[in-house]
């Protein structure tokens, strides 16, 4: 799965929670609509970290997989590998918990 395919899926949970809150604000209880809107800043700080890696990865300080584990989320599944001296054989590997 690429940047731009992970995005494109947060950005929809993120469209999707603000479709429906502005069709149904009044219809939702006031402490669901904090939860909401709290979701939506987790999703924006998601994606400005998303658009920062793209960034690194397109420098070339990083290629970016995806964990093929099952048992994780799909942000547990990321892992970025950084390059050291241009090289691929001394790998720093990051994953998110």
């Amino acid at each position: 799965m690429t940047f731009i395919e992970i995005k494109r899926i947060f950005e929809k949970r993120r469209f999707n929670i603000i479709k429906t809150l502005e069709s149904g604000r009044e219809d939702i209880d006031l402490s669901k609509q904090h939860q909401m809107y709290g979701a939506i800043k987790e999703l924006e700080n998601i994606l400005k970290t998303i658009d920062y890696y793209q960034e690194m990865e397109v420098k070339n300080d990083f290629d970016f997989k995806l964990s093929r584990e099952s048992s994780r989320t799909i942000l547990q599944k990321i892992i970025f590998r950084r390059k050291e001296n241009g090289s691929e054989k001394n790998t720093e590997e990051i994953t998110i918990n």
